[in-house]
């Protein structure tokens, strides 16, 4: 599976998502493509172009869903293999951290991941992830915080390009070992079921093809309005769009 996630947030918190991906699994072969801009949710099955980079740029458009956008990164973009095992690996490729970007008529900071697994989405051992990024003109932060009940959990989180020790990341806020913190509100819900009704919900047969460990998948997505508090510092504001997805207990 290729699954790239694209953002835009505005000034004022005007938020454009995008999903676009493929999905292979034996004789089953699926394009989707998904457009939240602001209240406005438009999908697609059709084949589609992925992303792009042209000349640092990284670009996609999709006729389909009537988007032209570009990213134009100004931090270095990140790795990591999130998980690997005997089934297969999840490969996290963050392209742009953050981004001046441009999503149809908006404006603002962007973000652009590329996530490639080979292993089956429901052979995962997972039971909650959590993820986000925080932008501004100052700082950047993204984390993802996996955790199974089996294992110790992993925690991946950087600001502004480094590798931070032992965070703690919850849905409202994150802490670090100096003191600082980031508070998120969650003042608006972007997207929250399961994934049979939400972004796999438009797929023709979907219940009949995957397992249900997969469709039952929990998903709750926030835009928040977030504050950096460092000690001996003033406090920095900015947009933030995090997720916790839950996964059913197998």
């Amino acid at each position: 599976m290729s699954k790239w996630y694209l953002d835009c947030v505005t000034e004022a918190g005007h938020v454009s998502m995008a999903y676009t991906g493929s999905i292979k699994w034996g004789p089953v072969r699926l394009h989707y493509s998904s457009l939240l801009d602001g209240s406005c949710l438009r999908d697609s099955l059709m084949p589609h172009k992925e992303p792009f980079v042209d000349n640092s740029v990284i670009r996609w458009s999709s006729g389909a869903l009537d988007v032209d956008a570009e990213w134009t990164p100004d931090a270095a973009e990140l790795r990591e293999v999130i998980f690997e095992s005997a089934e297969g690996s999840i490969e996290w490729h963050c392209l742009a951290p953050r981004a001046r970007a441009r999503m149809g008529r908006h404006t603002g900071f962007g973000y652009v991941e590329q996530l490639i697994m080979t292993i089956a989405p429901w052979k995962i051992p997972i039971q909650t992830l959590r993820w986000g990024r925080f932008l501004t003109p100052s700082d950047w932060i993204v984390w993802i915080a996996w955790i199974d009940p089996q294992t110790a959990p992993r925690q991946i989180l950087y600001w502004n390009g480094t590798l931070m020790p032992n965070p703690s990341i919850a849905d409202g806020r994150l802490e670090f070992d100096d003191g600082a913190r980031l508070l998120l509100d969650r003042s608006l819900t972007l997207r929250h079921g399961v994934l049979n009704s939400t972004s796999l919900g438009e797929i023709p047969g979907i219940s009949g093809t995957f397992p249900a460990r997969l469709l039952q998948v929990n998903e709750c997505k926030w835009r928040s309005r977030a504050r950096l508090e460092r000690p001996g510092q003033a406090p920095v504001e900015g947009w933030a769009i995090h997720e916790k997805v839950d996964w059913p207990v197998s």
